[in-house]
């Protein structure tokens, strides 16, 4: 199968921060080639989905008969909306623009809570008909689990850059700093060495604060889970077309 999204669900425009101009790009130029690259999926598939055999769709329609089964069982004491709203206010006061590694390590132990009981959530409505509960009670599994993942990459990530701001990590620009003697830094250093007497002492420090911190941090966070507990790993962000450059916000 295909999955296709446009907007702010498609992320390679972002990085570590997303911008409403960003946005706006990705729905139109990612939006515009949809189109022809569904068809192009579609015409190079070895067979529709409707040619395919009904037991190959089964398995997983059983399963989920199952799982919202199960949930429509759930008889517990807690209340999963009163369980999403401590959620919410977790991740909103810990794991929102500032964050800080003591209070994002005590959000995880929040979630950590919440999620041993959401086993004991009651489904406040079992009835079959149109009922949003068993689905609610499903996607917030699935919200618990992303908080986890959000709050651990965001633990494990010391640095300061886009929403990822950490007091704590920041690597106190100059007020003065102006972000064109970043450009000359680093034409200065592709054509053969940093003539260090032409920039102030303070922006040459910073810009080495810049360089080492990407060196560390310039990647993406990847989560995985094994045997259901989720790991961060990384991967390389590829700026071999424009590298990454000191913002300044005035």
């Amino acid at each position: 199968t295909g999955l296709y999204a446009a907007g702010e669900a498609d992320y390679q425009y972002h990085g570590a921060n997303r911008l409403g101009a960003n946005s706006l790009l990705s729905c139109i130029y990612t939006g515009l080639m949809m189109g022809p690259g569904v068809v192009n999926y579609l015409k190079n598939l070895p067979q529709a989905a409707s040619e395919m055999p009904s037991s190959m769709f089964d398995g997983d329609e059983k399963r989920w008969k199952d799982r919202f089964s199960e949930i429509s069982q759930m008889s517990g004491s807690e209340n999963p909306y009163a369980l999403h709203n401590e959620l919410a206010e977790a991740m909103i006061s810990n794991v929102l623009i500032v964050r800080e590694n003591e209070k994002l390590g005590a959000t995880l132990k929040v979630i950590e809570d919440i999620e041993s009981r959401w086993k004991n959530i009651e489904c406040v409505d079992t009835q079959d008909w149109t009922n949003p509960v068993p689905s609610f009670v499903n996607q917030l599994w699935n919200m618990i689990q992303l908080s986890k993942i959000i709050t651990m990459g965001a633990l494990q990530r010391d640095e300061f850059r886009g929403s990822h701001y950490k007091p704590d990590f920041d690597l106190s620009q100059p007020d003065d700093f102006d972000p064109a003697d970043y450009l000359e830094f680093e034409d200065q250093k592709f054509n053969g060495g940093v003539h260090k007497d032409q920039f102030a002492s303070s922006h040459l420090d910073y810009m080495e604060r810049f360089e080492k911190n990407n060196e560390n941090w310039l990647k993406s966070s990847i989560a995985t889970y094994n045997n259901g507990k989720p790991t961060i790993d990384y991967e390389q962000v590829d700026t071999s077309l424009i590298a990454p450059r000191p913002r300044k916000y005035d």
